[in-house]
This record gives structure tokens, C-alpha cells and sequence, in this order.
């Protein structure tokens, strides 16, 4: 309201004109008032000069404020009204417009007829107390603004002096008005031909349901006629409202309904596409775990191979050291036999130095050194063999230790590999029993295990090959132990064989200088010599006990061979135990497709109750279609009768006249 104060005084101020104080203050009351929204302009009673209308025209035209103005009884004149009906033109807010009681002419009739032509928000025009009727031609202007109008539903034309030719002008505009639906023509003066007219108006005309005739000496029958010509009116504005109503129902419902069966179609479609991606991911999950169990069982596969690799090479290496006993062993026989050489040497000696003994006794003396230093050479040698023996014994019980603990190690991985095949054949069971009894609800929860298991594999996985290289490190390291101890008993070998060709020479020396003094040591010798024998039984003993122990040890590597074989043997049970798993899931998945094909026959099954519910909804829409055809039938004959109801009026108001006409003519006849 304060922009439409500020509009009219700044129009006011660019006209050079002094607003009008009774304005300014319905303005500011408007503005004071809480309302919001489009409120009512009421000017009712205010003298309004020309200029103000001009300014009012000019704010109006854009104004947005208003929709309802009152200028009843505000004595305009003819160039004011038009100034300010002609900015009303071009305003798109006001709906009602009350100029009672203005003393409108012909120029406000034109004027009111451009209003009507060109403005499209009027509602309803109260236009009583006015003399629109004194001017024909500007009232035919008026009610071509009538005709041409498509949005004014009330029209308010009492007391404007309106005879029978304007009561024409307005008859022929509503033959082309298509939204009036109330006239007020009360107290003009229409007369019988007037009342004619707008009853013929009333064939063409459908919309029109209320029409004030009451002071325009119109006869009762005619203003009858229009009352029933009203009335189907109404009914038939009633029907095709009905009508309408109806069909919108009717259109709402149909495309509720589509939009119900698009929904339910799609809704079945999102399903069964989803319960197809379900089921290829539980495929592909499941190919994954076979693949990654084949994985598992090769790299298995792959570790016994390698566990059986290093079993020969430990076999190997026992096959060394039992070649290195037995060559310790041809060493001893060597030396038994060069002592038995000595020993019959010795005696040959001591025989021929009994027979030579007055002879030579400085020969047998230097015979006598050298068996001595002999002897000691062979107790040397003989103290080395017990050692090697000793070291060889020493050898021996390593390489049993290593190979119990390499058994001892096979066993707990064998074991291992067996609880943890164990495990993963459980878990693999209590995957597939979760994936039948919930394959449709607990997805996630599948692909949850299923990333659990190919952790626990990755991390199993990765154990194993940490346990491989510890093994391959292991094995490594005893192979170099092995090269080592090798490289060494060779070493003291050859320094063994140098010491005792340095300790030959150096004992040969020293039989040279003691073969003076053997002489007096012969019992001595003998003793000694028995005493030799003695050891070289023991040492006999010692031999055959470390070829029993070889042999034991050969014995123990065949048991362990056999066990090996039993493990192999285990180890395709299983392998042969996964298969049939894997036949198993096999079996599970055709169970899978096999469900996957009763979901397609209940899919195509669900598309056929569809194709059935789309034929019975194209039945009722044919029902419909009948009823909605049957209903406009029942229009169509209600019309009809409403013709012949018009028809009968017609030939009654044609009897009227012509026995008005008759009646005339026999007054005019008495009277001449």
C-alpha cells in the first residue's frame, strides 16, 4: 500500500496536479489495516476530478494491490472515466469493479466496452444507477466488449434506461459470450421485444443460469420461458460439470492405476535383477574359493614335494656318511692288516735274530729299534683310528639328531597342514550351509566370510611360505655343515697323513738309535704285543658295533620312507576329500540354477497375472469407455428434449404474438 501512496503522489507530482486528501487518506487506512495480500481500493462517495482520474488510470494499469476497487457514487464524468477505465485495461489483478451510481453515458460505455474487450482478470462489473442505455451506438460498443469478453461471469445493468434495441445488442453478445453466468437488467425498460430477443439469445447461449428481468414490462410467459431456458441451463452446466468431475476421476484413477502397474512391474523387474546379480556373485565368490583352494591344495602339493626333496638329500647325505664309515672302516682294515705285516715281520725278525743272536747282536739291536719304533707308529695310528671312530660315532649321532629333528618337523607341519585343511573344509561347510539357508537375505554377510577367508588363506598362505624358507634355510644351512665338516675331516685327513708320514720318518730315526736298547725289552715287547692284540679285538668290536648302528640307522631311514609314503598316501585322501567338496559345491550351484530357473517360470508367471490384470484393466476402461458414451447419449437426448422444450416455447411465444398481433390489430380496426 505505501508503494501505491508513493506511485500516486509521484504520478501526481509528474502531472503538475495536487492529490486529493480523501485519497491519500482511504490509502494510508488501507496501509494501516493488517491484512495481507490483494485487499479491496473502496474510493465510494469521493468526488474525483478529471486529473485524479488520470493519475489513478496511469497506477492502476501496473498495480498488483488490488483486487477488488469500489468508485460507486464518486459523480465522474465522462472524460475522468474514461482516463481511468482506459489504465484498468491493461491491469491484471482486479477482479471486481463497482462504478454505481456514476451517471455513465456514451462515453463511459465505450469505455466500459474497451474494458471488457481487453482486460482479462474482471470477474464481476456492477454498473447500476448509471445511463448507459441513452446512447445506442455507444452501447453496441459496450456489448461487443460483452461478446468478446471470455472472463467475466457477472454482469449489473439495472436502472440504465435500457429499451428493446439495446436489449437486442445485448442478446446478440450473449450469443457469443461463453462465461456469463449472471445479468441483472432489472428496472430498464426492455419491453415485450426485448424480453423476444433475450429469450432467443437463451437457444445459443448455454452458460447464462440467473437473469433479472422484474421492472421491464415483459410478459410473464416470456420471462418464464427464460427462466426454464435458465434452468437447463444450470442442468446442463450441472451435467458437464458431473461430466467433468467424473472424467477427471475417472483419467485420475486410470493413471493412478498405470502408475501402479509401471511401479509393481518395475519394482518385480529391480527384483529379479537383483536376485540375478546375487546369484552371479555368489557364483563368482564361490569360483573364487575353489580357485583359491586349488591354489592352496597345489602350494601344499608343492610343499611336500619340497619336503621330499629335502628327505633325499638327507638320505644323500647319510649315504656320504655311511660311505665315510665304510672308508674309516677299509682304513682300520688297512691298518690291521699293516700291524699283522709288523707283527709277523717282528716275529721273523725276533727268529732270526734268536738264530743270529751270538752273531750279530748290534743288527738285532737296531732290528729290535725299529719294531719298536713300529709299534709305537702303529699305537699312533691306532689312537687316531679310535678317534676318527670317535668323531665318526659323533658324526653319526648329529646326523641322527638332524634327522629326528627333520622328522619331528615334518610331523608338526604334516600336522599343521591337517588342522588347518581341517579348518578351512569346516569353514568352507559352514560358509555353504550360510549361503543356502541364507542366499537371499545375507549377501553381505557373505561377501564379509568370504573376504575373512581370503585373508585367513592370504595369511595361511604367507605362513607357509614363511615356513618353506625356513626349512630352505635350514637345509641350506646343514648342507653347509655338511660341505664344512666335509672340507674339514679332509683337511685332517691330509694333515693326518702328513703328520704320520713326518712321525714315520721321525720313528724311524729313533729305531734306529733304541734298536740297541730292544734287546733287554723283548718280554717286555711280547706283553706289549698282547696287549695290542687285545685292543685291536676291542677295536674289532667297536667296528662291528658301529656297522650294527649303520645298519640301525639304515632301518630308521627306511621306517621314515614309509612313513613319508603313508603321509603321501594321507595327503591324497585328502586331496581326493577336497574334490569331493568341490563335486559337492558343483552340485549346490546346479541346485543354485536350478532355483534360478523356478524364479524364471515364477517371472514368467508374474508377467502373465500382469498380462491378465492389464486385460481386465482394458475391460473396465471399456466399460467405462460404454457408460461415459451412454452417459453422453443421456445428454444428448436431455438436449434434445430441451430443443423441443425450447421448440414448444418458441411456437408458444410465435402463438402469443401473433394473438398480441391479432389483438392489436383488432383494437387499431374498433379505434379507426
Amino acid at each position: 500500500m505505501d508503494e501505491f501512496r508513493r506511485l500516486y503522489l509521484q504520478l501526481c507530482k509528474d502531472h503538475d496536479t495536487e492529490p486529493q486528501e480523501s485519497v491519500l487518506q482511504q490509502v494510508k487506512e488501507l496501509g494501516s489495516s493488517p491484512k495481507h495480500g490483494p485487499s479491496r481500493l473502496d474510493l465510494s462517495t469521493i468526488s474525483l476530478h478529471v486529473d485524479t482520474c488520470a493519475v489513478l488510470g496511469k497506477a492502476l494499469s501496473t498495480d498488483r494491490s488490488f483486487s477488488e476497487i469500489r468508485l460507486a457514487d464518486c459523480m465522474l464524468n465522462e472524460e475522468g472515466a474514461k482516463l481511468l477505465l482506459h489504465g484498468l485495461c491493461s491491469n491484471t489483478m482486479v477482479k471486481n469493479l463497482d462504478l454505481k451510481g456514476n451517471n455513465l453515458r456514451g462515453v463511459g460505455a465505450e469505455s466500459i466496452g474497451k474494458l471488457l474487450k481487453f482486460n482479462k482478470s474482471l470477474r464481476s462489473v456492477c454498473l447500476e444507477w448509471n445511463s448507459l442505455g441513452m446512447f445506442a451506438s455507444s452501447f453496441t460498443i459496450l456489448c461487443e466488449g460483452l461478446g468478446a469478453n471470455h472472463t467475466l461471469t457477472v454482469l449489473d445493468l439495472r436502472n440504465n434506461q435500457i429499451t428493446h434495441d439495446e436489449a437486442a445488442e445485448i442478446a446478440a453478445a450473449l450469443r457469443k459470450n461463453e462465461t456469463l453466468r449472471t445479468l441483472d437488467l432489472r428496472w430498464n425498460n426492455v419491453g415485450i421485444v426485448g424480453g423476444r430477443e433475450l429469450l432467443s439469445s437463451l437457444q445459443q447461449n448455454r452458460t447464462l443460469t440467473k437473469m433479472e428481468l422484474s421492472g421491464n414490462n415483459v410478459p410473464a410467459d416470456t420471462i418464464k420461458a427464460i427462466e426454464q431456458a435458465l434452468s437447463t441451463n444450470a442442468d446442463r452446466i450441472l451435467l458437464t460439470s458431473e461430466y467433468q468431475d467424473r472424467t477427471r476421476m475417472l483419467t485420475n484413477e486410470i493413471d493412478s492405476i498405470r502408475k501402479d502397474r509401471s511401479m509393481q512391474v518395475s519394482d518385480l523387474l529391480d527384483r529379479i535383477d537383483q536376485q540375478n546379480e546375487n546369484m552371479s556373485k555368489t557364483q563368482r565368490s564361490s569360483a573364487h574359493k575353489i580357485g583359491r583352494l586349488q591354489e592352496a591344495l597345489e602350494e601344499r602339493k608343492s610343499s611336500f614335494n619340497s619336503l621330499a626333496a629335502k628327505l633325499k638329500m638327507t638320505e644323500a647325505a647319510l649315504a656320504l656318511a655311511e660311505q665315510k664309515s665304510h672308508d674309516l672302516g677299509e682304513l682300520l682294515t688297512k691298518s690291521r692288516q699293516e700291524n699283522n705285516q709288523s707283527q709277523v715281520h717282528h716275529q721273523a725278525e725276533l727268529m732270526k735274530e734268536k738264530e743270529d743272536r751270538n752273531a750279530a747282536e748290534a743288527k738285532m739291536r737296531k732290528d729290535l729299534g725299529g719294531v719298536h719304533d713300529r709299534n709305537l707308529q702303529l699305537e699312533s695310528k691306532v689312537d687316531e683310528l679310535e678317534r676318527r671312530n670317535r668323531a665318526l660315532q659323533d658324526q653319526v649321532f648329529e646326523l641322527k639328531e638332524t634327522v629326528a629333528h627333520l622328522n619331528a618337523q615334518i610331523k608338526v607341519t604334516n600336522t599343521q597342514s591337517d588342522e588347518r585343511q581341517q579348518r578351512e573344509q569346516q569353514k568352507h561347510k559352514d560358509a555353504m550351509k550360510d549361503a543356502e539357508h541364507l542366499r537371499q537375505q545375507e549377501v553381505s554377510r557373505v561377501r564379509l566370510e568370504a573376504e575373512e577367508t581370503e585373508r585367513v588363506l592370504k595369511d595361511r598362505i604367507q605362513k607357509m611360505e614363511m615356513h618353506r624358507m625356513e626349512l630352505e634355510e635350514e637345509i641350506s644351512r646343514h648342507k653347509s655343515s655338511l660341505v664344512s665338516e666335509k672340507s674339514k675331516y679332509e683337511e685332517q685327513m691330509q694333515q693326518a697323513k702328513t703328520r704320520i708320514k713326518h712321525d714315520q720318518q721321525q720313528r724311524v730315526t729313533q729305531l734306529e738309535e733304541r734298536l740297541r736298547m730292544e734287546q733287554m725289552s723283548k718280554e717286555e715287547l711280547q706283553n706289549h704285543s698282547d696287549h695290542q692284540s687285545a685292543q685291536v679285538t676291542e677295536l674289532q668290536t667297536k667296528h662291528t658295533g658301529a656297522v650294527m648302528e649303520i645298519e640301525g640307522l639304515k632301518r630308521k631311514i627306511e621306517e621314515i620312507n614309509q612313513e613319508l609314503a603313508g603321509k603321501n598316501a594321507e595327503k591324497m585322501t585328502a586331496v581326493e576329500k577336497v574334490r569331493l567338496e568341490l563335486n559337492q559345491q558343483a552340485s549346490k550351484l546346479e541346485a543354485e540354477k536350478l532355483t534360478n530357473t523356478e524364479l524364471n517360470e515364477r517371472l514368467e508367471k508374474v508377467e502373465k497375472q500382469l498380462r491378465d490384470q492389464n486385460h481386465r484393466h482394458r475391460e473396465e476402461r471399456r466399460d467405462l469407455e460404454t457408460e461415459v458414451t451412454s452417459l453422453r447419449e443421456q445428454v444428448r437426448m436431455k438436449d434434445a428434449e430441451i430443443n423441443r422444450i425450447r421448440d414448444d416455447e418458441a411456437q408458444r411465444a410465435r402463438m402469443l404474438q401473433s394473438a398480441i398481433n391479432n389483438y392489436v390489430g383488432g383494437a387499431t380496426g374498433g379505434r379507426s
